[in-house]
């Protein structure tokens, strides 16, 4: 008996596949760029120097690009939990709270046993953040295989109760000191258990970016690997492309269903101890939205390992190049969400810029070999 294989992508024409996947998240940003600036001009101001001064922000001196790395890296790991749990068929809106759940547990062991050696705390609060993020998750995908219940609202409704433990445990809760005042916070991150910091002082004073890049880019190595090159992967992505014909084909739906949100939640807990080892202790409301905009990031992106890391990085430019712009240019910060905003309303509005560039004669761009 024979059984239809599930359909997986062609290594050939992947170069132009790369293209024509990659040509409408960047003509959606030229178009965002060219809305926004529309949108500073009627406000009164000028476009030009409003662009320069975010640029500026962004990129204008070591320490910026340093700081916008810091921007970025929470989105982009956020947004491989919200791509992988897509990949899969779900819609991991949770990211918020799978976060926050990584961010509590890591804390909170780092704060346990400040003794511990550094190496080791480092690795087990690594875990720690990871196996948080993944379990608040499960708890989604479980309910979504053995009840029906949709992901949709069980990971909204898990962020809110993940928020609100935050907020206990930091406001009147055992990981509250007992010197704390002011904004409700941890105690701190023992310092041997600190990420290495990338730059040293004498190269660049007052630098933050530390080795949470390159953790970043081991996690999207792993996100493709698992994804591109092992049986589980496969699966997942058939899960993703049609349940039916993956159970045809002897698939347990149901389990994939639930590793594939684990795996998600387990980004998206490291995603969530990443900031707090930056401040180098756990603040509440220390989240700005990561989980949120990580799902405008992932599409973006298009849901692949390099396209997320890449739009995790203009996301990141965006934010920290707001506050720049803001104090030099007079240019409210909204500026940015509203750029944001554009880019994902044009990344939403592919067939039209299809149309467009059919219309211009470069259908061999958007028109790749299956």
């Amino acid at each position: 008996m024979t059984v239809a294989t599930l359909p997986i992508e062609r290594p050939a024409g992947r170069l132009r596949q790369l293209v024509a996947s990659g040509i409408g998240p960047i003509l959606a940003v030229v178009l965002a760029i060219i809305v926004g600036g529309v949108v500073v001009l009627v406000s009164g101001s000028n476009p030009i120097t409003a662009y320069q001064q975010m640029l500026v922000g962004a990129v204008g001196s070591p320490f910026d690009i340093s700081e916008t790395f810091i921007s970025s890296i929470p989105l982009i790991l956020a947004a491989y939990a919200v791509s992988f749990a897509f990949r899969c068929g779900l819609f991991n809106i949770g990211a918020e709270g799978q976060l926050y759940m990584g961010a509590i547990a890591s804390t909170w062991l780092a704060t346990t046993f400040p003794n511990w050696p550094g190496i080791v705390l480092i690795i087990v609060c690594i875990v720690a953040a990871m196996v948080a993020g993944g379990a608040w998750a499960g708890i989604a995908g479980w309910l979504k295989a053995k009840t029906g219940a949709h992901e949709v609202i069980t990971t909204m409704m898990l962020s809110y109760v993940a928020i609100d433990i935050s907020h206990w445990l930091l406001e009147a809760g055992p990981m509250t000191p007992s010197n704390a005042y002011g904004t409700p916070e941890s105690g701190p991150i023992p310092p041997q258990a600190a990420f290495p910091i990338i730059l040293p002082s004498w190269i660049l004073p007052n630098a933050r970016l530390n080795a949470s890049l390159f953790l970043t880019i081991l996690a999207g190595v792993v996100f493709a690997w698992i994804l591109w090159r092992t049986p589980l992967g496969y699966e997942i992505r058939a899960v993703g492309f049609n349940p039916k014909a993956a159970a045809y084909g002897g698939i347990n739906v149901a389990r994939r269903l639930v590793i594939a949100m684990v795996i998600a939640g387990a980004f998206a807990g490291l995603a969530g101890m990443v900031p707090v080892w930056v401040q180098m202790r756990l603040y509440d409301s220390f989240s700005p939205g990561y989980g949120y905009e990580a799902i405008a990031v992932a599409l973006v992106g298009r849901n692949s390992a390099i396209g997320i890391f890449l739009a995790g990085l203009l996301y990141g430019a965006m934010i920290h190049g707001a506050v720049a712009m803001q104090a030099n240019a007079n240019i409210s910060g909204f500026l940015v969400q509203i750029l944001q905003a554009l880019v994902l309303f044009f990344v939403g509005a592919e067939m039209l810029i299809r149309w467009l560039l059919r219309r211009g004669g470069l259908r061999a761009l958007v028109e790749a070999p299956a």
